[in-house]
Parts: structure tokens; sequence; C-alpha cells
């Protein structure tokens, strides 16, 4: 038996993925910290900023600078890596579900067929499938119930930053996935929000809490892509990096290892 190259592949993409916001978190962080504000004055546009092809917005360089000082920035930056990370495992589970149904393995959540769900159903599909996961991390395996509320709070948090300007709302803890034995995990932020419903309450997050959101993810992608792997297709050995020879290759993980230097002088020439 071999693993399923389809499947292998999504599993692929979205590890090098998420390591690849993992590291550009990281990269820009410990920039933002070792900045010198002159340079980054230097660096800004003048005195206009192009917001449409027609239209360019007046603006203060020391206003832009004000606003990201520490800690603004770290907060801003975790939630745009969240972002980018629930995206990424977005579309693993889809590329997975979408695989095992055209490969003649139906994949279902309760009676009803799965065909191109919304990230929630993804992630109770996931859970249930792990529920029989005999393979890889045993550790990991036993606290899939927390690690799945940790992932579900990114997916709800993701919708208050995409669809709310990341202020808490009543919709938050009601969109929880809270079946099946899921630890609900709620942002301290919530409670504060709730016991002060006059006031904008914003999602507060920093580095710390972006390894942790990261950790889960990459975490179940991998457990997954093993129990598949076997349940499927009968491949009885979990993923491992050593095994697979697969070093952190920052060009890989972030280009696919396209020679992005080279085809940028070429296109640009």
């Amino acid at each position: 038996m071999s693993r399923d190259k389809d499947i292998q592949h999504v599993f692929e993409i979205a590890d090098d993925s998420l390591q690849g916001v993992l590291g550009y978190h990281l990269y820009v962080i410990a920039i933002q910290l070792a900045a010198n504000s002159e340079k980054v004055l230097e660096n800004l546009p003048a005195d206009r900023i192009p917001i449409t092809f027609s239209w360019d917005r007046f603006y203060q360089k020391q206003d832009l600078l004000e606003a990201f000082k520490l800690p603004v920035f770290q907060i801003y930056q975790s939630r745009i890596s969240l972002i980018a990370i629930v995206n990424v495992f977005e579309v693993a589970l889809d590329g997975f579900i979408r695989h095992l149904n055209s490969k003649g393995h139906p994949q279902y959540l309760g009676n009803r067929k799965l065909k191109e769900p919304p990230l929630k159903q993804c992630i109770q599909w996931a859970y249930e499938q792990l529920f029989q996961c005999d393979i890889g991390d045993t550790e990991a395996i036993k606290r899939l119930p927390t690690t799945f509320g940790i992932i579900d709070n990114a997916r709800r948090l993701r919708n208050l930053i995409v669809h709310n300007q990341g202020l808490f709302d009543d919709g938050y803890e009601k969109d929880a996935i809270n079946s099946n034995g899921i630890v609900v995990d709620l942002h301290p932020g919530y409670s504060f929000s709730k016991t002060n419903p006059q006031r904008p309450v914003p999602i507060i997050m920093g580095t710390g809490d972006f390894l942790e959101f990261t950790k889960a993810h990459i975490e179940v992608l991998h457990l997954l892509h093993n129990f598949i792997q076997k349940k499927y297709f009968g491949f009885q050995k979990a993923y491992d990096y050593i095994e697979e020879k697969k070093a952190i290759e920052w060009d890989k993980v972030l280009w696919g290892n396209a020679k992005v230097r080279v085809h940028f002088t070429e296109i640009r020439d």
C-alpha cells in the first residue's frame, strides 16, 4: 500500500502554507522590534496613499507610525496571521472531502452528504473522523477535544475580524460548536464584552496566542492526514518529517520551490 498522492498533496500544501504564515509572522514581528522609527518614516509614502486607480488620500506619516506602535502592531499582525491560517485550513479540509468523494469514499455529516460544506461543518466532519484515530502522536489524539475547541475558536474569531471589525458580539459564543465532547474555547475578552455591553470590545491577541492557534491547526492537519491515508487507502505509517527527509526549506514553504527571485527579474525585465 502507498499513500494517496492527491490527499498527500493537499496535506503538504496546507502544512507548508501554515508554516509559511508562522515564519512570516515571526519574521515581521522581529523586524518591528528592531525597526528604527526614523528609517520607517523615510520609507513611507510622502503625503498621499493610493486608495483606488483614481483616488489618493492625504495622510500624515507620523500618524501611521503612532497607530502601529507596540502593542497595537502585534495585535493587528496576529489578527492578519489568524485569518491566513484559518483560510489555509479551510481549503485543506475542503480538499480532503472533495478528493474522498471523487475517489468513491463519500463523506457525510450525520445523514447529509458533504459537498462544498462551510468551515463549521468541515471542522465537525474532521472531529467525527478522528473519533476513530489510532495513528500518529498519542498525546495529540488525547487532546483532540481541546484542540478542536481552539480551532473552532479561531474560526469564530476570524469571522469577527472580517465581518465585525474584530469586535465581539453575541454571535461569537452562540456559533460555537458545542457537541460530541468538543471543549468550547472562548477568548477572555468576550467575558469583558458581556459585562460591558455598551462598549465596543476588540479582539486582543499577541504572538503567543497566534502560536497556540497555529499549533492546533498543524497538529490536527497531521492527524487527519494520517488517519485518512490509513482508513481509506490502507497506508499504515504516520507522516514523519525525518523519514520524509523534509527539513524546513523556506523557498518551498513560501513559494512551492518556484525560483521567485529569478522570475522577479525575468518578469520585471
